[in-house]
């Protein structure tokens, strides 16, 4: 079953609503979307990116609570706006293969964790309030993930994508009718997308999942 494409843009910008552009050199807070994510069509059946994981511990999209990551990781929680418009983020730091890098987890509208982002700290700098991983809370992956990985390496592990864009954008888009615990149809939309340089590894990712337009 199909779903309108005003839908599919209607989740778009429910996801993008409470996030302010800042550039990569700042990374102070999440980074905007991608416009390119508009033109990815459903060619999943199950995401691609339903999780990130934190070494063993995991941390799935609308099942798993903010609060409950950070009485994890000792992050601080911080909060903008209100009401249907409030958003909840905590940073966490880590490093992959020696190199910083940060990731945000974000609750929009709700308790439970919706969205989530990696990319590389800026010139290796962090904000004070980024959570630092032991080594026990590390490698850090959104599904099976993680920065500095090639196209290749991409592929083998979620398949070919939905959808790549001009900006080094490539979309694993999965659309799906799932029953609640009321028994009643809801319809969930998730994203992966990576973000790859001109030498083919990955810069970038987020994982995002709407449920019950």
């Amino acid at each position: 079953m199909s779903v309108p494409s005003v839908a599919i843009r209607s989740a778009a910008c429910l996801l993008s609503l409470f996030l302010v552009q800042a550039s990569a050199e700042e990374a102070a807070e999440p980074f905007s979307y991608p416009t390119g994510l508009l033109d990815a069509p459903a060619t999943l059946t199950e995401p691609a990116g339903a999780y990130a994981r934190l070494g063993k511990p995991v941390v799935k999209l609308h099942t798993s609570r903010l609060s409950e990551v950070a009485d994890l990781t000792d992050a601080v929680r911080l909060r903008e706006g209100h009401g249907s418009f409030r958003r909840d983020t905590l940073c966490l730091a880590g490093t992959e293969n020696g190199r910083p890098l940060m990731l945000w987890l974000i609750a929009t509208d709700s308790d439970r964790v919706t969205e989530a982002q990696l990319q590389w700290a800026p010139e290796g700098r962090l904000p004070e309030f980024c959570r630092r991983l032991p080594d026990d809370k590390l490698p850090i992956r959104l599904g099976q993930i993680g920065l500095g990985m090639t196209k290749t390496d991409i592929d083998e592990l979620v398949g070919p994508a939905s959808h790549e864009d001009a900006a080094g954008w490539r979309y694993w888009f999965c659309q799906r009718f799932l029953r609640n615990d009321r028994d009643l149809q809801e319809l969930e939309l998730n994203w992966l997308a990576v973000r790859f340089d001109l030498a083919g590894r990955a810069v970038q990712a987020f994982i995002s999942t709407v449920v019950n337009l």
